[in-house]
């Protein structure tokens, strides 16, 4: 989706009014001022070099729904797990990625624990929860699913709540029932989410049924969205064993699938892999 130049200054001139108000101090003072204001606190561990910590900041934090939310419900801290007593944080809570989104109840006892950026509906959701968790519908799904015989329905349902509410359990628990369940039915809404959410192999049987499906292909956002999964899952893989040949094998056989997209300006496959190979290599 493109916007118009005209639509982007809109859409910045509406986020302008809106946002989280964030705290900016120690960990400590946050903690104190939460006590003292009986809310929950909320810190977004980031890092000023973090490409989704910036993504999250410029979509999520400046949601309407998600601020009206946030500023009444929470005391909110930016905490930069590089400088003043974020490395001591970053220890203490075991944090070992960006951005890690921390939630503190008003007795300052650490509640939950996300990790990665999140998008308006997501952070709106946990959010809820951790205020009122026995109302919230992942929470009930949990308590089913923990008193179920944990036959395959059991955990499906449980991964279809999962997926309906973005919640950010369901890559645990869809990598468990594809672990149990290799045997996808790419056709069925639940199994497919299962698969975007745990399979990563772009070689796997599953990946060449997904890809080869026409389907698939005419809802381009989830397709090239799983194109891009492959991409960085293989890159790290690459990266990790300092091998670019990892990666040419992967463009090689990727983009005759991205030639199926309607991508404007779509650069020949040599002039791609040139672009990765300069990615890589940096």
């Amino acid at each position: 989706m493109r916007l118009t130049f005209l639509a982007i200054i809109a859409l910045l001139s509406t986020h302008s009014f809106s946002q989280i108000t964030f705290e900016h101090g120690t960990l400590n003072e946050a903690l104190k001022k939460a006590k003292e204001a009986k809310k929950p606190l909320f810190v977004d561990v980031f890092a000023v070099w973090c490409g989704p910590c910036k993504q999250m900041a410029a979509t999520a934090f400046v949601d309407p729904e998600v601020t009206a939310f946030y500023n009444s419900n929470f005391i909110s801290l930016k905490l930069d797990g590089e400088k003043n007593d974020g490395p001591e944080v970053m220890r203490k809570y075991g944090i070992s990625a960006y951005p890690t989104l921390l939630y503190f109840n008003a007795n300052g006892e650490l509640v939950a624990k996300v990790v990665g950026g999140q998008q308006a509906k997501q952070l709106l959701a946990k959010g809820k929860e951790v205020l009122n968790p026995e109302g919230n519908p992942v929470f009930l799904a949990n308590k089913t699913y923990q008193k179920s015989k944990k036959k395959r329905e059991d955990l499906k349902a449980f991964v279809k709540v999962l997926s309906d509410n973005e919640h950010d359990s369901l890559t645990k628990y869809a990598a468990e029932y594809y672990q149990k369940y290799p045997n996808l039915d790419l056709k069925d809404p639940v199994e497919l989410q299962v698969f975007n959410s745990a399979v990563h192999d772009y070689k796997s049987p599953l990946s060449k049924e997904f890809l080869n499906n026409e389907e698939n292909v005419k809802n381009q956002d989830a397709y090239l969205g799983k194109i891009n999964d492959y991409f960085m899952t293989t890159f790290q893989q690459a990266k990790a064993a300092n091998d670019f040949e990892i990666m040419q094998n992967m463009v090689v056989e990727i983009y005759p699938y991205l030639q199926k997209c309607d991508i404007p300006d779509l650069p020949s496959q040599a002039d791609y892999m040139e672009y990765v190979k300069s990615q890589f290599v940096r």
